[in-house]
């Protein structure tokens, strides 16, 4: 078997980071590049027109591996990856939010895994991460079946691939970016790209990434506007009714009043009769919106729920 060159000679790692109002966090992402085993060659701070002193604080722990670029207008984390993209030098792009951790051994791991490849790939990992009911997870359980598109494992069947555990070959980057008009969905919208352009996903096991502040609303992936989820939805008209519903079921709860939470159940049946959302997920999803975060959160700790 001939290895494709391109990639067993992938080398340096440029590291971008949007940052929007993240004073308290910036130092810490920062600080988890470097900590790397395999230390990126560059790391790239995007400040996307922060309020408070996110600049600052960056460039208070400046050094030669360290590029700060300023953002001429809040465009989100879209524009603002796009920004660092513009501006890495490394041979291979890693993507990490301002307020989540890398494992030391992120990159090496990644990049062992990467230069192994013998067709155009990407690499991402798994997650840990504690929900809004304080409970522990490793996500994704799964990697991609064989022949499995990447819509049918992230929309349909609920698999993640978090942004911070994106590790791809910047010469990709030419054709696949990220979509600025987005403020929600970018990592969804971005790896269906990279997939559509016929680049295939390779899966790290080991969870990588510390994903933190998971359901806080005040985060941008958290943003309910629904004419979010019509931007996103436009530009992938190709997505199947399993697709669609499974991304609308996990992401939008019921609208108020009665007639919301009825199309909402009626949303969900449909999720479950096409294969979108299976029947135990859906029990859950309806106690949930039914109980409230508070009284579900209760009765799934009494019944040592783990999922």
């Amino acid at each position: 078997m001939t290895i494709d060159m391109s990639y067993t000679s992938l080398k340096t790692v440029s590291v971008v980071i949007p940052a929007y109002n993240a004073s308290s966090t910036i130092q810490q992402a920062i600080a988890t590049a470097r900590a790397q085993t395999l230390r990126p060659t560059q790391i790239v701070v995007v400040d996307d027109c922060s309020k408070d002193d996110t600049i600052q604080k960056a460039e208070s722990v400046a050094g030669p591996d360290l590029l700060v670029v300023r953002s001429p207008k809040n465009g989100g984390g879209g524009a603002a990856r796009n920004l660092g993209i513009d501006h890495s030098t490394g041979d291979v792009v890693a993507f990490l939010d301002a307020d989540d951790l890398w494992a030391p051994n992120k990159l090496a791991n990644q990049m062992a895994l990467l230069r192994t490849q013998t067709s155009e790939s990407f690499c991402f990992s798994a997650v840990e991460q504690v929900n809004e009911y304080d409970e522990k997870h490793v996500l994704p359980k799964r990697e991609p079946f064989p022949g499995e598109s990447l819509a049918d494992y992230m929309l349909k069947s609920g698999n993640i691939m978090q942004t911070s555990t994106l590790l791809v070959p910047r010469h990709l980057l030419t054709k696949c970016r990220f979509n600025a008009r987005l403020r929600r969905f970018q990592d969804l919208d971005f790896v269906l790209t990279l997939g559509e352009a016929g680049i295939g996903a390779v899966f790290c096991r080991e969870p990588l990434v510390e994903w933190r502040n998971v359901g806080n609303p005040k985060r941008v992936s958290s943003n309910p506007d629904p004419t979010i989820m019509a931007t996103f939805l436009n530009a992938h008209p190709q997505l199947t009714r399993a697709q669609k519903l499974g991304l609308e079921i996990r992401s939008v709860g019921p609208a108020p009043g009665a007639v919301g939470a009825l199309r909402w159940s009626w949303r969900l049946t449909l999720s479950v009769l096409t294969g979108a959302l299976p029947p135990p997920n859906a029990v859950s999803m309806l106690l949930k919106h039914s109980l409230g975060m508070r009284n579900y959160g209760a009765l799934r700790a009494r019944l040592g729920a783990r999922s």
